[in-house]
């Protein structure tokens, strides 16, 4: 079996305890942080002091086949095996391997950025407007996250800076696809990202405050530029 170059420490330099098992990766820390999370579990901008990327290893129809009848009751259900505050805990879920998930870090200046990703695309690979696949409607469920990234940083963000941090983040994860040569399921053009993709973004809360997350100021840059890797390195991991 190939070994993974791009495995996650077992600590992150930003802080945090990273936990990998063959179909999840969890981040805990000893304080309370913050996050923007696009999953269904604790979604939006919540205090954290758990992230995790849960693999859905099962197909289902619409959400009520899930253990919990729900997404999110699905990702809490797992968070409290492992003794995790469920309060406090955001999640995304993904078809991807864990196994091929791909770890990066980025520093410039004061700015510290890690990425954890994994990914997938032959199934799902899309065009931003090239159509969609289904109509959410009584439940039903589409392939969660092949694109899920989780973020973390040495600094602290405004609300607004961290909803602009998701715009870079999906500018670099559109980068990214261009430069792999990634192209969508429906129309053959380049891909701007797959059908299913989720993020969090963690923030530290005692951290320098900051509040552009452009990709002209040094932190867009950095979170960027730690994304692009982070993908690059999952493309490599895919071959």
């Amino acid at each position: 079996m190939q070994t993974n170059p791009y495995t996650a420490p077992a600590e992150l330099i930003t802080g945090g305890r990273v936990t990998t098992t063959i179909n999840s990766i969890t981040v805990d820390f000893d304080t309370i942080h913050y996050a923007i999370c696009t999953g269904p579990l604790h979604g939006g901008l919540h205090h954290v002091m758990a992230v995790r990327n849960q693999q859905l290893a099962f197909f289902v129809e619409t959400e009520k086949e899930l253990p919990g009848g729900s997404a999110a009751n699905y990702l809490a259900a797992e968070f409290e095996q492992v003794d995790l505050p469920v309060n406090f805990c955001s999640g995304l879920l993904t078809s991807a391997s864990m196994e091929k998930h791909a770890y990066a870090k980025v520093e410039q200046g004061s700015v510290i950025v890690e990425v954890i990703a994994t990914a997938g695309f032959e199934a799902t690979a899309h065009r931003a407007g090239d159509g969609y696949l289904y109509e959410e409607a009584d439940g039903s469920f589409h392939s969660p996250g092949t694109i899920n990234l989780l973020i973390f940083t040495n600094k602290a963000l405004t609300d607004g800076a961290m909803v602009r941090a998701l715009i870079t983040v999906t500018e670099a994860k559109a980068a990214a696809l261009a430069d792999a040569g990634k192209t969508s399921v429906v129309t053959h053009n380049i891909a701007t990202g797959t059908a299913t993709d989720g993020v969090i973004l963690t923030i530290d809360t005692g951290g320098e405050i900051l509040t552009d997350a452009g990709t002209f100021s040094l932190f867009g840059d950095t979170l960027a530029k730690a994304v692009r890797l982070a993908l690059a390195r999952c493309v490599e991991n895919l071959k």
